[in-house]
């Protein structure tokens, strides 16, 4: 029996979740990830040092690059992949017992938005990717990892699409990132539940709203009266 498109996104997924047991991470590797994170979303990615690092798991420097032999890139890289492993497996949890396409989108959705505003090392996440794209820092097999998630995510989103009959497409997708990734710039959420449910459902609202223009046929006579202008 061949799978759905969302049970070919999942098993994708869980691949890609294979690939590495983070269980065998020692304990001060994580803590040191963790530690980075932290301080790159709460002081600036460049403020970061292996000294400052050390002071703020209290230990000098050479003890760090005794686990992380290339220092700050490698920290980096692994903090990067670290975060991934930590958003697609969580993702993956949440969106497993989704009974319908249509859940399934609400769950991406609810899922990613809530992470961008009470992780803010999502946004660091996506301001290292970002700037890997414009000045390549980020060693390959980091990048190769960044890259492959991504698309994963996406086509986590298209197969909710296809199965709902919708021919949503790549731009379709992306803008529906857009709205998500920038979460914290247009919700002015105030830290309540309550509140981060009301802007989820707005959040929701703003992704159908993109499915439903990116799978509408365009009208030939609105694009004339564009090409006009």
């Amino acid at each position: 029996m061949s799978q759905s498109p969302r049970e070919q996104a999942n098993a994708a997924i869980k691949k890609f979740l294979s690939r590495r047991d983070w269980s065998a991470e020692s304990p001060a590797r994580r803590r040191t990830l963790a530690a980075f994170l932290r301080l790159a979303t709460e002081h600036g990615f460049e403020s970061v040092s292996m000294r400052t690092l050390g002071h703020e798991l209290g230990l000098k420097a050479p003890s760090l690059y005794s686990s992380f032999p290339h220092g700050k890139d490698e920290i980096v890289a692994e903090s990067l992949r670290w975060f991934t492993y930590r958003f697609a497996h969580d993702l993956l949890d949440a969106a497993l017992p989704s009974r319908s396409p249509e859940e399934y989108w609400e769950v991406l959705v609810r899922f990613h938005f809530a992470q961008q505003l009470r992780r803010p090392e999502a946004d660091l996440w996506n301001f290292l990717v970002a700037r890997d794209k414009v000045a390549p820092f980020l060693d390959p097999d980091a990048r190769e990892e960044a890259y492959s998630w991504l698309e994963l995510h996406e086509r986590m989103y298209g197969a909710a699409a296809e199965e709902m009959g919708r021919s949503i497409t790549a731009e379709g997708i992306k803008a529906v990132f857009t709205v998500l990734d920038g979460a914290q710039r247009w919700s002015a959420w105030n830290g309540t539940e309550a509140e981060l449910e009301r802007l989820s459902d707005h959040a929701v609202e703003l992704t159908r709203s993109i499915l439903d223009i990116g799978s509408r046929e365009p009208v030939p006579g609105r694009m004339v009266a564009a090409a006009a202008h």
